[in-house]
């Protein structure tokens, strides 16, 4: 398996060092907030939205997990495929843990939520170009 963002392998099981997976704070917090506020608050707010979406509580948003919280958090109606394509992105299995969560936060700026909504627009782009693309090479 691949850790994303990096071309490095990494065995099934070993831990991931996403920008917040190791706890290191972010030193381009703005001037008079230290780093630690800012990267405390950033942490919070993302291991908040991890345990809203997580409604069964097991450690893991499957895709019926992540597609009813996309509408419930983002007001976002999403299909099973968009979300088994997001989880795909980020897990090898058709559940991500905190830690590939963590990967999805630490791909755009923003309120989780915010970052959130805007992978699955990407997604649904890379979904929509690949249909379009396998529809020219069939006609």
């Amino acid at each position: 398996r691949f850790e994303h963002g990096t071309g490095l392998a990494r065995a099934r099981g070993a831990p991931k060092m996403g920008c917040l997976a190791s706890k290191e704070l972010p030193t381009n917090a703005p001037a008079g907030r230290g780093p630690s506020a800012l990267g405390q608050e950033l942490w919070k707010s993302t291991q908040d939205l991890f345990n809203r979406l997580d409604r069964d509580r097991d450690g893991r948003i499957n895709v019926y997990e992540l597609r009813e919280g996309a509408l419930r958090e983002l007001e976002l109606d999403t299909t099973a495929t968009e979300c088994a394509t997001f989880i795909g992105e980020f897990s090898n299995d058709s559940a991500m843990d905190f830690p590939d969560f963590l990967e999805v936060m630490c791909s755009g700026a923003g309120t989780p939520e915010q970052v959130l909504l805007r992978r699955f627009n990407s997604v649904r782009k890379k979904l929509e170009y690949n249909s379009e693309d396998s529809c020219s090479r069939a006609g």
